[in-house]
């Protein structure tokens, strides 16, 4: 997939910052990365009507990446009803 035209990049928090990037030859997906101390440590696809789930936790999802769990993602990816945009999380991780 190809970054088009960035959607935002949130100010650093805690060493973390969070960028979402239009995907050109997508249909309804952005790409999110999420940095650690300037490197990326997460990259994965999310529906872009949601993308803005992912800054509004970002103190919930940095909370569950020092804790090495993914519960901050579930939060964000939840659509209120039981259901999640991760479904089960599988955001790609360079380490931690």
């Amino acid at each position: 997939m190809n970054k088009d035209k960035i959607i935002y990049e949130t100010i650093p928090d805690r060493g973390f910052v969070f960028r979402a990037f239009d995907l050109s030859d997508s249909k309804g997906d952005a790409l999110v990365e999420v940095e650690r101390d300037g490197r990326v440590i997460r990259s994965f696809n999310f529906p872009a009507y949601k993308v803005w789930n992912i800054p509004a936790h970002a103190n919930d999802i940095i909370q569950s990446e020092l804790d090495k769990d993914t519960k901050g993602y579930e939060i964000a990816g939840s659509n209120g009803l039981g259901g999640n945009a991760f479904g089960e999380f599988k955001g790609e991780q360079d380490g931690n």
